[in-house]
């Protein structure tokens, strides 16, 4: 099922709500997630083009005398959870929907938050998506058994618009994406993101036309390999109607060096940096700056949001107009919305086949897997 996710839509004073249900519309969407800060002018059947509602209702909202009137009023197909009550499913998916749980996230190291994750599943056996709201940007925290994504805010969004997201139960892909005020006239491209293939084509030797296979289908035009490629994978084939930029670790100078000599790496491959490699560098594309530093996604591990937020800032003031922090490393993908700079890690090529792709100027993200075949019938 493909299930909107939206939150913090307040008074929505500027009307967002029914050009976002427009895309929803578009992508086919089939439910939606309200991660809270709702109004209960908004609980109309109509607005939400009559679609299953699971709704958080935040604090003491439950206990207000409208949103009391409307417990045996609202919608049949609407859901409300309540503090203590937040447990529910969302298709056949066991799912947290809340609305300040995010709060932890920004205060608590990434280990930490991750704590609470495993408490929640030990409460509700099987939980796999948890959904909050409240800060006003999106947040993306991809787990190996339980996922927490913030869609943003609708109604005054830390970013550039009107933010939401949208999630495929069947295959795990979560795209965030927003309505921006005013059209941008900059043309569309997009950019594919991956990071740590290492041994991925000796475990899967169709993995780079399946990757291929995806990008495409996605525009995607460039790609950036974050690091962790294994040298004999610089170049592939697969990949000659993309133009990569790719970066290799300082032990890796040596035989890439050797490539650069036997002058076998084609010219649609460009290497990120082949000094300072594990301090990481800028890549440029069409008028945007992506900063790329394989080892960030260890050093986050270690840090709350807030942290790699004023980290990303800092690698600004060193590189500025940097737009978009890339990293890796770690086998959790991860997106934080910071202040001026979206800081991003696509997750593990070698073990998940994770990947992201990027789509500017409209500031859309997408994390996907390439998928596997399935197992042979067993003779």
């Amino acid at each position: 099922m493909i299930v909107g996710i939206i939150s913090d839509t307040h008074n929505d004073k500027n009307n967002a709500i029914p050009h976002i249900m427009k895309e929803f519309r578009r992508r086919g969407v089939k439910q939606i997630v309200h991660c809270g800060d709702i109004i209960s002018d908004h609980v109309k059947a109509e607005l939400f083009d009559d679609l299953p509602v699971t709704c958080a209702l935040v604090d003491d909202q439950g206990e207000e005398p409208a949103f009391l009137d409307l417990s045996n009023k609202k919608p049949s197909n609407w859901e409300f959870t309540r503090t203590g009550k937040r447990f529910t499913k969302i298709s056949e998916l066991k799912a947290y929907v809340g609305h300040k749980l995010n709060l932890n996230f920004l205060r608590l190291t990434v280990e930490k938050f991750n704590e609470i994750l495993t408490n929640l599943r030990e409460k509700c056996d099987g939980l796999r998506i948890v959904f909050g709201g409240h800060l006003h940007f999106q947040t993306y925290k991809q787990g190996q058994l339980v996922s927490f994504i913030n869609p943003g805010a609708v109604e005054d969004a830390l970013g550039w618009g009107y933010e939401y997201a949208i999630m495929d139960t069947e295959n795990y892909q979560v795209v965030f994406g927003r309505i921006l005020p005013i059209p941008d006239d900059r043309p569309i491209f997009s950019i594919g993101v991956i990071s740590d293939s290492l041994d991925i084509t000796h475990r899967d030797p169709n993995y780079w036309a399946r990757l291929a296979q995806e990008f495409k289908s996605r525009d995607v035009t460039k790609i950036i390999h974050c690091g962790n490629i294994a040298i004999e994978d610089i170049g592939r084939k697969e990949l000659k109607d993309f133009f990569v930029y790719y970066a290799i670790r300082s032990d890796q100078t040596y035989k890439h060096s050797i490539l650069v000599k036997e002058g076998t790496i084609p010219e649609n491959w460009k290497v990120i940096s082949e000094t300072n490699l594990d301090k990481g560098a800028t890549v440029e594309i069409n008028g945007y700056r992506f900063y790329v530093q394989l080892n960030l996604g260890l050093e986050f591990i270690n840090v709350s949001e807030y942290g790699m937020d004023l980290k990303a800032m800092k690698i600004r003031d060193a590189y500025p107009e940097t737009e978009f922090v890339l990293c890796g490393f770690t086998r959790e993908a991860l997106l934080v919305e910071g202040q001026q700079v979206i800081t991003i890690n696509p997750g593990d090529v070698n073990t998940d086949r994770s990947f992201v792709v990027i789509c500017l100027p409209r500031h859309e993200i997408t994390f996907g897997h390439v998928p596997h075949d399935p197992l042979p019938n067993v003779v």
